[in-house]
């Protein structure tokens, strides 16, 4: 028989284990999103609407965001089958809405996203806090996310969108917030961000904030900090002639086993790269069926999208 101060010991050891099994999880980037509040913050100079859209293209809305209505523009509501909706962020450091949306473009640098509207789908375009006349300040690659993922929300009570085939997308700065809405939203499809950084200090020398930013104000900004909690198909685009190359190899290795894919695309630039590339994305993703698997762009697919720009 065991002895009482044995059974005190293994009681004791017993005690120990189930501690040490139940104690929580460390704190991850997505959790301490929920309570953390940044200080670092820039006021717009001022609060202008977004100019009114030609009405066969774009209808401008506004969408619930967290700290209230947003503007945005989404292409008319269509009758017929529902569709496919790609919730698109584009670049620059002003998140807010302007003639880009229409204005012709050029092949060598279209950040239009037409070629999603002009396929067929439905296209929302939505505009960040601090920008247009949405409430806010801008927080630069926090709060923003948060908008995006209203977005995608509101995209998805569309009567004329198909809430199995929702996806984001974006370029440069909006491909980098893209990205970490992919991580937050769980209505996606899938997500195709073009050329994001995988450090957003990166961007200091256009937004002083951000050179400003240290621990937890840094790094809850960083997309590093958020792949590895992926759980849609995501894919990184980006023209290997010139753009942010450097950003594949931290987000491989953050992402560990998440499910982020890589696409260098020879021949092309960090801009070049879009008209050829959304044009095939687009042709894709109104083919794909709701119950197959998430579109992802071969390389062959995507050199041969490229090529045929210079024939």
């Amino acid at each position: 028989m065991m002895s009482f101060h044995r059974q005190i010991l293994a009681g004791l050891l017993a005690c120990l284990f189930l501690a040490a099994c139940s104690k929580p999880a460390p704190p991850t980037s997505v959790n301490l999103r929920k309570t953390f509040r940044t200080q670092l913050k820039v006021e717009p100079s001022q609060r202008i609407p977004a100019p009114t859209p030609p009405n066969e293209l774009f209808e401008r809305v506004r969408y619930p965001a967290p700290l209230g209505s947003n503007a945005a523009y989404v292409t008319p509501v269509r009758e017929g089958a529902k569709r496919p909706a790609v919730v698109w962020i584009h670049g620059g450091m002003d998140f807010g809405l302007d003639g880009f949306a229409w204005a012709p473009s050029p092949r060598s640098n279209d950040q239009s996203a037409r070629a999603f509207r002009e396929a067929g789908l439905v296209l929302m375009l939505p505009s960040l806090r601090g920008s247009d006349d949405n409430p806010g300040a801008r927080e630069y690659f926090l709060g923003e996310v948060d908008d995006v993922v209203a977005a995608i929300d509101f995209v998805a009570q569309r009567p004329d969108v198909d809430p199995a085939r929702i996806y984001v997308a974006g370029h440069s700065t909006g491909g980098t917030v893209a990205l970490m809405a992919a991580v937050l939203s769980p209505r996606l499809k899938g997500a195709y961000v073009f050329g994001p950084v995988h450090d957003v200090s990166e961007y200091a020398a256009y937004v002083p904030l951000l050179g400003q930013a240290r621990g937890p104000e840094l790094w809850m900004r960083n997309p590093v900090s958020y792949v590895e909690h992926l759980r849609v198909p995501t894919q990184v685009i980006e023209g290997s002639d010139h753009g942010n190359m450097d950003a594949f190899e931290p987000l491989r290795v953050a992402a560990k086993g998440a499910p982020l894919s890589f696409l260098a695309v020879p021949g092309a630039t960090h801009f070049s790269v879009l008209a050829p590339v959304t044009e095939l994305l687009a042709k894709r993703l109104v083919e794909a069926k709701a119950d197959a698997p998430t579109v992802m762009l071969t390389d062959a697919e995507a050199r041969q999208a490229v090529a045929a720009e210079s024939e």
